[in-house]
C-alpha cells in the first residue's frame, strides 16, 4: 500500500506539472458549454420536443348528423384531418385481424385512432360521439373527446385543442343563434310592443355579454391514453454541460498518454522497474492520479453550469459522484491502453466521432435509428444518459447501477489490455 501510495503522488505531481494541459481540461469545454448556454437559453433549445412539421387530426365521426358534419367541415378549414384509416394503416398498427375491424365497424376506426395516439404517431384524435346531432338539436350539452398524447409538444397541442375549441363554438353558436332567432321572430310578431321592447333589450345585454362567459352546445372532454409513459426530456443546459463535460473528460487519454511519452523519454520509467513494486501498481498509480484529476474537471464543470445557468442536477449525490467516477475510472484506462498503441496522430478525430455518436454534442433523439443503435457501443452515451437519468428523471442510484457497471466494464477491459500490452523491457 505504501509503494502504491508514492507512486499514486509521484504521477500526481507529473501530470499536475503540465499546467497548461490541465488548464485545457477545464478552459476547453468551458468554450463551448458557456457561449451554448448563453446563445441557447433555457428550455428545450434543441428542439427535442418539436414536431410541428403538420397539423394531422384523425376525427372519427361515430354521429354522422348534420352538426357532427358541420364541424368536421370546420375543422378542415384549418387542419388536415383524417376521418378514415386505410386498410394498410390498420395492418400497420396491428389491427387488420380485430374482430371488430373484421365486421368494418366505426369502432375499429375509433380504436385505430387511439392506436395512433397511443404509438405517438399522431400528438391527438377527436372522437365524435352518436347522438351529438340530437343532443344540440334539443338543446342540450354535449361533448366530444379529445385524445392526446402527453408525450407530444405542448405547442402543437394547443395549437389543435384551440383550433377544436373554436370550431365546436362557432357550430353550437350558430346553431342556437339561428334556432333561437327564428322561434323568436315567430313569437314577436303577435307579442305587445312592450313585450317586443323588453325583449330587444334583453337581446342586447346577451350580445356585450364575453362569449366567453356563455357555456357552448359542444364541449371537449380531455384524456390521455392508458400506460403512457411521459419521458422528461433535458432542458438545454441538462444537455450542454453534462454532454460537454464527459466529451472533455475523455480527453485525459491525451494527458495520460502525454505524460507517460515523458517517463519514456526521461528514463523515469525504467528506474521503477527496479525498485520492489509490482507491476499492476505501477498501472494503477497512474490509474488512480488521472482520476483525482478528472474527478476535479467533472465537479468544476458542473459547479460553472449549477453557478452559470442555475442547472438542476437532483438530489442523488452518491448516485451522481459513483457515475463520475466510473466515467473517469473508463477515461483513464482507455488513456492508459491508448499510451500502448499508436494512434496518437487520430485520437482527437476519434474522440470528437465518439462524442458525436454518444449524444454529447447535440441529443442522441435527434439521430437517425442506425446511429443510435451505434451510440451504445461508445461508453459516453452510457454516462450522460446515467447523468441525465439523475438530473431530469429523479432516477436514483439503482436504476442508475447498469450505466455505472457498464462504464466499470468498460474501464476494466482497458485496464487489462494497458497491463498486458505495456512493453516494461522497451520502457
Amino acid at each position: 500500500m505504501r509503494n502504491l501510495l508514492a507512486l499514486f503522488f509521484k504521477d500526481l505531481r507529473l501530470l499536475l506539472a503540465d499546467r497548461a494541459e490541465i488548464l485545457v481540461l477545464v478552459l476547453m469545454p468551458l468554450a463551448f458549454i458557456l457561449p451554448i448556454g448563453f446563445a441557447l437559453g433555457g428550455g428545450d433549445g434543441y428542439g427535442m420536443s418539436r414536431n410541428n412539421n403538420r397539423m394531422a387530426l384523425p376525427v372519427i365521426d361515430r354521429d354522422g348528423g348534420a352538426v357532427s358534419q358541420e364541424l368536421v367541415k370546420a375543422l378542415q378549414g384549418s387542419l388536415f384531418v383524417e376521418t378514415l384509416f386505410t386498410p394498410n394503416q390498420l395492418k400497420s398498427m396491428g389491427l387488420d385481424t380485430n374482430p371488430i375491424c373484421a365486421q368494418g365497424s366505426p369502432a375499429c376506426q375509433e380504436a385505430a385512432a387511439r392506436r395512433m395516439v397511443e404509438t405517438s404517431r399522431r400528438a391527438a384524435a377527436v372522437v365524435i360521439p352518436a347522438g351529438l346531432s340530437q343532443s344540440v338539436e334539443n338543446g342540450q350539452p354535449a361533448e366530444i373527446l379529445f385524445i392526446y398524447d402527453p408525450t407530444a409538444d405542448n405547442v402543437h397541442l394547443q395549437q389543435l385543442q384551440g383550433v377544436l375549441n373554436g370550431a365546436a363554438l362557432k357550430v353550437s353558436v350558430s346553431r342556437q343563434v339561428n334556432s333561437g332567432m327564428g322561434d323568436l321572430q315567430n313569437l314577436l310578431v303577435f307579442a305587445p310592443e312592450s313585450l317586443q321592447q323588453s325583449v330587444a333589450e334583453a337581446e342586447k345585454a346577451k350580445e356585450s355579454t364575453p362569449a366567453a362567459e356563455q357555456p357552448p352546445a359542444i364541449s371537449l372532454q380531455t384524456i390521455q391514453p392508458s400506460k403512457t409513459n411521459l419521458p422528461a426530456i433535458p432542458d438545454t443546459f441538462q444537455q450542454t454541460v453534462p454532454g460537454y463535460t464527459v466529451m472533455f473528460v475523455f480527453f485525459l487519454i491525451g494527458t495520460i498518454s502525454s505524460a507517460m511519452t515523458d517517463e519514456r523519454r526521461q528514463g523515469t520509467f525504467r528506474r521503477l522497474l527496479h525498485m520492489p513494486v509490482k507491476k499492476w501498481q505501477i498501472v494503477s498509480g497512474k490509474l488512480f492520479s488521472g482520476v483525482v484529476i478528472g474527478l476535479v474537471q467533472i465537479a468544476i464543470l458542473f459547479g460553472v453550469g449549477t453557478l452559470a445557468f442555475r442547472m438542476q442536477i437532483g438530489t442523488q449525490y452518491a448516485a451522481l459522484f459513483l457515475l463520475s467516477l466510473a466515467l473517469v475510472l473508463c477515461a483513464v484506462s482507455l488513456g492508459l491502453a491508448a499510451s500502448t498503441t499508436q494512434i496518437g496522430g487520430v485520437l482527437t478525430p476519434l474522440l470528437i466521432v465518439a462524442a458525436l455518436l454518444g449524444g454529447c454534442m447535440f441529443p442522441i433523439d435527434l439521430m437517425p435509428p442506425f446511429l443510435r443503435v451505434i451510440s451504445f457501443f461508445v461508453p459516453h452515451s452510457w454516462a450522460l444518459q446515467g447523468y441525465q437519468n439523475l438530473m431530469v428523471r429523479g432516477q436514483g442510484l439503482a436504476q442508475t447501477l447498469p450505466h455505472i457497471a457498464i462504464l466499470l466494464g468498460f474501464a476494466a477491459i482497458f485496464f487489462f489490455l494497458a497491463s498486458r500490452r505495456i512493453d516494461y523491457e522497451e520502457w
